[in-house]
């Protein structure tokens, strides 16, 4: 798979990592050039100096082949011209990070986003889950790559709809760490019900991620 990931902060230099460990092929793109030598000499990586909201950036990228190209800068409004301008060019699929959670999703998907990243709320129920779910902790201290977060879409046929959160049996070293529902992130409890058309994010070891998948099918 050939990723570009736009921005080469803490984020992005961790996704860059991570993909290559799992043998993808990545670009990153960042305006910094300390950054983008970060990237080369610790990662060796292959990394462009430049403005990725502007067309030929993304060109010298290669942005007509890429599977998918992550927008991952401080700014929203940044990552927004760069998901827009990276699908006209040709990008399979684009993720783009928002700091804002209020988004409305119907522009976003209009604007070509395919997948939307809140890191600081992902993190803020990672968090929560490490401090009031003691089975979970040691998901802090596996290796860099050992878990992911699923973001996961549900519907009427789903074998989680309509249900609490406390009555869904999920694998061991999963948990359920926040719902988007009606454009607002919330913190499940127990009595939470998972209502079709919510998304959900989904904390999991590597190993028991596919059951986790089976599970909200």
């Amino acid at each position: 798979m050939y990723v570009i990931i736009v921005g080469a902060g803490d984020l992005g230099y961790y996704l860059t990592q991570l993909l290559l460990d799992e043998g993808h092929d990545v670009v990153v793109i960042d305006k910094d050039v300390k950054a983008c030598e970060r990237v080369i000499n610790e990662l060796n990586a292959v990394a462009i100096q430049g403005d990725a909201t502007e067309a030929k950036t993304l060109e010298k990228a290669n942005i007509k082949e890429c599977d998918a190209l992550v927008a991952l800068t401080g700014n929203d409004e940044t990552n927004l011209v760069v998901s827009l301008l990276a699908k006209e060019l040709g990008a399979k699929q684009v993720a783009t990070r928002l700091g804002k959670v209020e988004y409305n999703e119907h522009v976003l998907n209009k604007l070509g986003i395919d997948i939307v990243i809140h890191p600081e709320a992902a993190a803020a129920g990672y968090i929560e889950e490490l401090i009031t779910k003691p089975e979970v902790l040691d998901l802090a201290f596996i290796s860099r790559g050992a878990a992911e977060i699923m973001e996961v879409k549900i519907t009427e046929k789903s074998r989680i709809a309509n249900k609490r959160v406390g009555e869904i049996e999920h694998p061991s070293g999963s948990a359920i760490i926040a719902i988007c529902e009606d454009d607002m992130l919330v913190i499940p409890g127990p009595d939470t019900v998972i209502k079709p058309g919510t998304k959900v994010l989904i904390l999991a070891k590597r190993e028991v991620a596919d059951k986790v998948r089976n599970l909200i099918k």
